[in-house]
């Protein structure tokens, strides 16, 4: 058997593809298709050629006669408008929920009693007198019974059952005496947690009779007693398109309420059924005044707050034009808080904490009605400034404070729901009147730092001008002095940062930092200032390109060192990820501290930390080591990425990139000729060490390979040849049974093979001398063919690797030498040498003895046809043809015809290209 003698250079003349210099490049546009030009060619008259140019024209013709009968656009917006409204509504119910939660006892008291009581059965005529609607028995006191929130949850679905049934029994006179019932509960405002919760149960009651009423007056409009259609009654309707009867009916319902005696449940019901007026009126400003006046007879406080409440959720699908009745409200709800916050009868510790829980309770019905204010005013707010002036001047914002005769100015919860609703452009404009009112405004009512934070968050939304925001942080830095608590500090600090930031001002940034750190000293961090601190340093971090400017920053530093905890991790995460973006990183001060914030983000790994955060936090380091440049102090270098291997032991894919980090590290000390030597061998010694420390085997073959490469690149032959035959170990060490369902796992080994032969080609051998020369290598390789996981595919693979590689080695010249002059080849060392030739013959013989066997156990017959193609193909590239390899040749050809089809063209080819072999014989 005899190798085939190839001359590489003549080979690669032949198959490479003649090349030609191009004029231009291939991705420079023609002049004639350049973007100008296809817009030009695309220009046409769309008032003459777009339908829809000409219907929006006729649209615009037509606006006029839209705002007098609304067309199906307006119907379908005002129906998106009501959707949004029922969603908005739903997610406020929700959100009240969540927020007073009240899972205690409750108390009956004889108000509620009907709570505890069972059902009865009322019987009444139907011309009954109104007087029997009220239940002399709710007078008669009792005794308090106890009952828990699932059984009054319960007990309330019972009677909303309850008002269905008499409903449908066309019992409208129980109904009604039903939802009395229930609308005096919110009579009851003992238990002040529970009040949220009692008012949505309740209001879910009123609102299903409102539809009840609604529904049996519309069917009275639209059909007669037979039941026959006689007019479809439109969405926008108006009073004058209702009949008579129907106007009947509704004008009775509205009496039966009105003869309702307590003043509370009267007005809930006459609120459930609110927009039933549109049977009977086309302009409901009145009717909304009368409620809202109504309600001032209502003495307490809480309940007083949700009845207005009440009132602008049932206004709003009237869509009022005028919103004064919700300015009415407010101040109405405003005077009941200042009674209580002046009351000077009880003014100690337990009175002022149910101060504030009643205060609390009553910022939804402040939050809603504020929000429904500029709702119901935003078509005249987006025409014109002057609405908000006027606004404005409502809630005092615009009158001489000085003058006031108010011992407050403006609470400080009406004033939060006030700033989180006005626009940014208007507080910007009118930033000098809020802040003064600001000053104001001192109550218990909301912690005034909160408004102070809340206004700097608003004003972020817009451009605020250099002059007026000097002016704000001046006075915001007299403000936030005044204030020793940590967490108050910090709220305000952290709202008005951006506009620090923005427009530069350095002064305002140190000041803010001094006082920081300065509370922080006194009283510590707690979890609660955690979070906020936690912002500011992000986005100071994010703020400066270069982070040696914000290290320099005074007491920067300092602050992020009183950090602890997932803040502590999550900074210094966000610095590493900042500081990778930057070229290279080379003070040796930077470099040192950001080794301490990767030593927090290595210590906070264990044993529970997800594989992503893991993974997450390997990136980090690995990328940030991969960024520091010790420039020509390569020792240096050397000695900071030992310190990271000592350090980062708990994480085993940064052991990767140390090694290729040293290997970079090796290659860039070449160009020094004086030293590179043993500096090389030291980095050599460094990744001798690590490699084996790396769990994983085809990782730790990779970096073997790699690194033999680099110790072949600087002439250190000894250590090249052993690193590839610890690669050859590694093979040994491979799990091929766990493995074989990886996707990292055997389908990498026939690309190492190959790599690894590709790298033996250069490597000088010595098989006299040592026992570890080529066949030594070759028959290692074998031995992988005993995993039972390999398949005939990969087995295949390796086989024809280790014969191209003796078959490289068995040329006069090498494809291909080591880059270093200073490693003579093996064509150099052995050329002509027949025990060298010999042996390599013998590793090709053992390879292709174990060819038959592989072919021969595919039970695949496609793969086995696949697999003997590529045997005869490695064959007829390395060996000349003899007899014998012509019939191992024929005979793999035979395979391959009876298992694919005739017309495979790796078929075809192959069986031209052998003929014309068979034909030199």
């Amino acid at each position: 058997m005899e190798f085939r003698v190839r001359d590489y250079e003549a080979e690669e003349s032949a198959c490479a593809l003649q090349r030609s210099p191009a004029t231009d490049h291939p991705l420079t546009p023609f002049p004639s298709s350049s973007p100008q030009a296809i817009f030009d060619s695309k220009k046409v008259d769309r008032s003459t050629t777009d339908p829809l140019g000409a219907h929006i024209t006729h649209l615009s013709e037509s606006a006029h006669d839209r705002q007098h009968f609304p067309g199906p656009l307006e119907r379908r917006l005002s129906s998106e408008a009501d959707h949004v409204s029922k969603k908005e509504w739903a997610l406020f119910r929700s959100s009240l929920g969540q927020k007073f939660l009240y899972s205690n006892t409750i108390s009956i008291s004889p108000i509620s009693n009907i709570i505890a009581g069972s059902s009865k059965d009322y019987k009444f005529l139907a011309d009954m007198h109104m007087d029997e609607l009220e239940d002399e028995e709710m007078i008669v006191k009792e005794e308090k019974k106890v009952i828990t929130q699932k059984e009054y949850v319960l007990r309330l679905q019972e009677l909303k059952g309850e008002i269905v049934q008499a409903w449908r029994a066309d019992d409208r006179i129980k109904a009604l005496k039903l939802s009395i019932k229930v609308a005096r509960l919110l009579l009851d405002s003992s238990v002040l947690q529970f009040y949220p919760t009692l008012f949505m149960m309740v209001v879910d009651v009123m609102d299903m009779l409102g539809d009840l009423v609604w529904e049996r007056i519309k069917r009275k409009s639209e059909y007669d007693d037979n039941g026959t259609l006689m007019y479809s009654v439109p969405d926008n309707f108006v009073s004058a398109d209702i009949c008579s009867e129907a106007k009947e009916t509704c004008y009775n319902w509205f009496c039966k309420i009105g003869s309702v005696r307590e003043l509370l449940p009267r007005i809930y019901l006459e609120l459930a059924i609110l927009r039933c007026w549109r049977f009977l009126e086309d302009d409901f400003s009145c009717i909304l005044h009368r409620l809202t006046m109504m309600i001032r007879g209502v003495a307490d406080p809480l309940a007083s707050a949700y009845c207005h409440l009440y009132v602008a959720h049932s206004a709003r699908i009237l869509r009022p034009e005028d919103a004064g009745y919700l300015i009415t409200s407010l101040n109405d709800i405003t005077m009941h808080l200042e009674r209580v916050i002046m009351d000077r009868e009880a003014i100690n510790h337990h009175a002022y904490k149910d101060k504030r829980v009643l205060i609390s309770l009553i910022e939804p019905p402040i939050e809603w009605i504020m929000k429904c204010v500029f709702a119901s005013n935003s078509q005249v707010f987006a025409s014109t400034s002057q609405g908000y002036r006027d606004l404005l001047k409502d809630f005092g914002l615009r009158r001489n404070l000085s003058k006031s005769t108010r011992n407050v100015a403006c609470l400080s919860v009406v004033l939060h729901y006030l700033l989180k609703q006005l626009p940014a452009e208007v507080l910007s404009t009118s930033i000098l009147d809020i802040m003064e009112l600001l000053e104001q405004t001192k109550d218990i009512s909301l912690d005034q730092y909160l408004n102070y934070r809340l206004l700097g968050i608003r004003l972020c939304e817009c451009q605020l001008p250099s002059s007026s925001a000097d002016a704000v942080l001046k006075n915001i830095m007299q403000v936030i002095a005044q204030y020793h608590h940590l967490h108050e500090y910090l709220s305000i600090a952290d709202a008005y940062l951006d506009i620090i930031l923005y427009h530069t001002l350095d002064d305002c940034l140190s000041t803010m930092l001094n006082g920081i750190l300065e509370r922080a000293q006194v009283k510590g961090i707690d979890e609660n200032d955690l979070e906020c601190l936690q912002s500011i340093l992000l986005r100071l971090v994010d703020y400066f390109n270069d982070l040696q400017n914000a290290f320099a920053m005074g007491h920067f530093v300092e602050i992020l060192d009183l950090l602890y905890g997932t803040s502590r991790i999550v900074i210094s995460a966000h610095i590493l990820i900042k500081a990778t973006r930057n070229d290279r990183i080379c003070d040796p001060t930077t470099i040192r501290f950001l080794f301490e914030r990767c030593q927090i983000l290595h210590d906070s790994i264990d044993s529970s930390s997800m594989k992503h955060d893991y993974k997450e936090k390997a990136d980090i380091i690995s990328g940030l080591l991969f960024k520091v440049d010790f420039g020509s102090e390569r020792e240096r270098c050397l000695t900071f990425l030992a310190e990271c291997r000592a350090a980062f032991g708990r994480i085993d894919e940064l052991k990767d990139t140390l090694v290729h980090l040293v290997n970079n590290l090796a290659v860039s000390s070449m160009k020094d000729t004086n030293k590179f030597p043993s500096f090389l061998k030291s980095c050599m010694a460094f990744n001798e060490i690590t490699i084996p420390s790396v769990p994983n085997s085809l990782r730790r073959l990779n970096l073997y390979i790699e690194t033999a490469e680099v110790a072949l690149y600087g002439g250190l032959v000894i250590h090249a040849e052993g690193l590839l035959n610890y690669a050859i170990s590694c093979f040994e060490c491979l799990d091929m049974a766990t493995g074989a369902r990886s996707s990292t796992g055997y389908e990498q080994v026939p690309s190492l093979v190959c790599n690894l032969c590709s790298l033996l080609v250069m490597i000088p051998s010595q098989p006299r001398a040592h026992e570890e020369g080529v066949e030594y290598q070759g028959r290692k390789l074998l031995l992988l063919l005993s995993y039972p996981s390999l398949t005939s595919t990969i087995k295949m693979r390796i086989l024809c690797a280790i014969i191209q590689l003796t078959a490289s080695l068995s040329q006069h010249k090498l494809p291909y030498h080591a880059q270093n002059t200073m490693v003579a080849g093996n064509d150099r060392l052995y050329y002509g040498e027949l025990s060298y030739l010999q042996e390599l013959a013998s590793v090709s013989n053992l390879a292709l003895q174990n060819l038959d066997d592989v072919i021969e156990q595919e039970p695949h017959l496609a793969t086995r046809g696949k697999l003997a193609l590529e045997a005869c193909n490695c064959i007829l590239l390395s060996f000349k043809i003899n007899d014998g390899l012509s019939l191992r040749c024929s005979r793999f050809m035979d395979i391959a015809k009876t298992c694919l089809h005739l017309d495979d063209k790796y078929l075809l080819s192959l069986i031209n290209f052998l003929d014309k072999k068979l034909r030199k014989i």
